[in-house]
């Protein structure tokens, strides 16, 4: 089963479904285009989300496009936008550009995004989206992977409830994981690998993936992480 996030409510040219419509570069140039055109049209008082929008659809169609470092620069300047207005999904979505772009600093991009898609209530399917991608970029027989799926899991059961689509994507994102990291093919083997990597315990593994997110971001953090917790707290959320 596969799960990609790529862009929501994108259907603005034609009913095609998707590889076709974006399937080569004239279109994605009339895509381009039109995104630009928008974009430039923006006066000072247009709502900032619309901008960022914008920024971030130019940034896919240049990945798309192979065009890493324009797709970098407009992903960034689209994240300074959501950051200062707090629009913390669309900041998360801009962080998921700039990884794909797969430029110098893309994996401390996905530490931004795995850290703000965690800490807010975002939507679950874009928070999993990031996972995915530490889930991918980590060695499979890493615990990091165990535990990126583990979070999954707990991310969608909260945010989405136990019956729904995105959190059995989760349980079968983790079964896979489980078969990778340690040959783990059926239930009681499962529930056994599960506790011992404590999988079953979020105060546990939720740490753990705190840890990882650090080394991917290191010291330079582009957030106030301090100032957004502080925040939270004074508001009960966090």
């Amino acid at each position: 089963m596969g799960f990609k996030y790529l862009n929501k409510d994108q259907n603005i040219f034609d009913g095609d479904d998707g590889e076709d419509v974006y399937a080569n570069e004239e279109q994605l140039k009339t895509r381009l285009e039109y995104f630009e055109k928008q974009l430039s049209e923006l006066s000072d008082d247009s709502p900032v989300k619309d901008r960022i929008n914008h920024l971030i659809e130019i940034g896919r169609i240049q990945v798309e496009r192979y065009k890493g470092n324009d797709a970098w620069e407009k992903a960034f300047t689209a994240f300074d936008l959501a950051q200062e207005n707090e629009l913390w999904e669309l900041a998360v979505e801009a962080c998921d550009v700039m990884f794909l772009s797969e430029g110098p600093e893309a994996l401390k991009a996905l530490g931004h995004a795995l850290w703000l898609g965690i800490t807010f209530p975002i939507d679950a399917e874009i928070t999993v989206a990031m996972l995915q991608h530490l889930v991918e970029e980590s060695p499979k027989e890493s615990d990091t992977r165990a535990i990126a799926s583990a979070a999954a899991h707990y991310i969608t059961s909260i945010r989405c409830g136990k019956d729904d689509d995105l959190t059995f994507f989760a349980s079968q994102m983790i079964a896979s994981v489980a078969d990778d990291h340690s040959h783990v093919s059926d239930q009681s083997t499962f529930d056994l690998w599960r506790k011992t990597l404590q999988l079953d315990k979020p105060e546990v593994f939720l740490k753990k993936l705190s840890g990882a997110i650090d080394q991917l971001v290191g010291d330079k953090w582009w957030i106030d992480r301090d100032k957004i917790r502080a925040k939270l707290d004074a508001e009960g959320k966090h």
